[in-house]
């Protein structure tokens, strides 16, 4: 993902790169993986006092198979002690879409973990699909999860 243009502000206090800030970005990017496609995002973070940018970014994603999912992703961006600009993010991410073939994300929690390279302004963000195992029964909405998410299909355990 990388970003077209954006806009930051410390509109509350020290111009020193200290305290809280807000921002708006738009962008790019493209999706691989279970799903291949591009995507368009825009973002409206916020910066903590201490430092931590809190990513809230909603977007489109328009898979190469000719479905759309809608996208949200929330969460935390920590400035890392590495050279150079960079940041480590772990966010909650939510796939949302009428699309037969995806409709079991719309109830599925995922998460991601990545970086943000913030001279260049691209991000990156591994994710992963949690399915509920706990449970005794299968959803009541959408749709189940496919078997290969389930870790007791990874460990070659019977299903319940």
């Amino acid at each position: 993902m990388r970003y077209v243009a954006g806009s930051w502000h410390q509109p509350y206090g020290s111009h020193s790169g200290d305290g809280e800030a807000v921002g708006f970005g738009h962008g790019d990017g493209t999706i691989s993986g279970e799903i291949e496609g591009t995507l368009i995002w825009a973002n409206f973070p916020r910066r903590r006092q201490d430092g931590v940018w809190t990513p809230n970014l909603r977007g489109r994603i328009a898979a190469r198979d000719g479905n759309e999912l809608l996208l949200a992703i929330r969460g935390q961006s920590v400035e890392e002690r590495t050279p150079g600009n960079r940041r480590a993010i772990l966010a909650r991410v939510e796939l949302t879409t009428e699309a037969d073939s995806y409709r079991w994300l719309n109830t599925c929690f995922l998460v991601g973990e990545g970086e943000i390279d913030e001279e260049r302004e691209h991000w990156w963000l591994d994710t992963y699909v949690c399915v509920n195992e706990q449970a005794k029964g299968l959803p009541a909405i959408g749709a189940e999860p496919p078997t290969r998410f389930r870790q007791s299909a990874r460990r070659g355990d019977a299903e319940p």
